[in-house]
């Protein structure tokens, strides 16, 4: 049986957070929510959060893009995407 597309992306988004996790990252999936960000990760020592989309598209909407780095100027976050096995920041300019 093929698997949904909803259950790839799950995987996918599972084993970026494991990734997270294991360079201590403390990681929250929200799953389902349909919003511009999958993990929320945070580093207590840093005093960082990640606010990172999951993907594994070649390239993102440009309206998910600017939803994602608008949040930084917001609070004190870092936008991130990992892409094909890349981690972009968002609140750097291209």
């Amino acid at each position: 049986m093929p698997r949904s597309p909803y259950r790839k992306g799950a995987r996918y988004e599972y084993y970026v957070k494991r990734l997270l996790e294991e360079k201590g990252y403390l990681v929250v999936r929200t799953a389902g929510s349909h919003g511009p960000f999958d993990l929320i990760a945070l580093d207590t020592e840093k005093r960082e959060i990640l606010l990172v989309q999951v993907t594994k598209r070649k390239s993102l909407p440009a309206e998910l893009k600017r939803k994602l780095a608008s949040l930084a100027g917001t609070y004190a976050v870092k936008p991130i995407v990992y892409q094909l096995g890349e981690w972009i920041d968002l609140s750097q300019p291209a």
